[in-house]
């Protein structure tokens, strides 16, 4: 079976109702894609570029969130994968999503890693929920989430490709100085997996000073980038073939025994 799937790098300070979502929802609906990925937390400003949290950025953070989960369906794809701020159980998490036009809004992972460092503040403002990386279906395929700093645990993405996952989602938002780390990370994940591997990023300068590197990526179960964005292509798409899926996970370093 083969799939269009899409990636993006979006704008720092992303709001469903204005001119940059329009514009990446035109973008989108013109590529004709079956599974879409938008960058992490993609709506209003990156909250944990502040060292304390504060309960007003985090309520209009929701709010903003939720406005772009009720507008979805403009992106015109079959699948759109993301992630999104959200108040659970009591708990402020960044939960990982799967939505379809038929079965609408669905919750699937909590992030669970956290940096906290200058502009990335995250394990002040964020928790974990239920601890858990399960392998999720997704239209006509299967997806295991790795939230930003999560692809940097390589022993979750091997066990996405035991599990027989054939994508793994990497919804980020990074900086152009570490973009060379990040992309040695998703090619590991693929190769380990035996996965696709595709991922999105914000880019460009926030209201807050905070600047991100942009790059989305699609990266082949051999490791190989096969699609990059860029300024000028900010949406990028390719085809997957699930067949390949298949062979990588039969071969090493997959078959390889724990």
């Amino acid at each position: 079976m083969k799939l269009k799937v899409g990636v993006c790098e979006a704008a720092p300070e992303m709001e469903s109702r204005e001119e940059d979502w329009r514009r990446l929802t035109g973008m989108v609906r013109a590529a004709e894609i079956d599974v879409f990925l938008i960058n992490e937390m993609p709506f209003g400003p990156w909250l944990s570029a502040g060292e304390s949290f504060d309960l007003s950025a985090w309520k209009k953070c929701l709010e903003a969130h939720e406005r772009g989960m009720e507008k979805l369906d403009e992106l015109g794809a079959e699948v759109v994968l993301g992630s999104r701020a959200r108040e659970l159980d009591g708990l402020r998490v960044n939960e990982a999503f799967v939505w379809t036009p038929s079965d609408g809004y669905r919750a699937v992972h909590t992030k669970q890693y956290f940096p906290d460092e200058e502009g990335y503040y995250e394990a002040r403002w964020f928790q974990p929920g239920e601890r858990h990386f399960r392998v999720v279906q997704a239209g006509p395929v299967r997806v295991g989430f790795l939230i930003c700093t999560e692809v940097m645990f390589n022993e979750r993405a091997r066990r996405y490709g035991r599990e027989g996952a054939h994508l793994i989602a990497v919804p980020r938002a990074v900086g152009k100085w570490s973009l060379p780390r990040w992309l040695v990370a998703m090619k590991m994940a693929a190769v380990v997996s035996g996965c696709y591997v595709m991922t999105s990023n914000r880019n460009g300068i926030d209201s807050q000073g905070q600047e991100f590197g942009g790059r989305g990526w699609v990266v082949d179960p051999n490791g190989d980038l096969v699609a990059q964005t860029s300024v000028a292509s900010s949406v990028v798409t390719y085809n997957i073939d699930l067949d390949c899926v298949a062979t990588a996970q039969s071969e090493y370093p997959c078959y390889v025994r724990e």
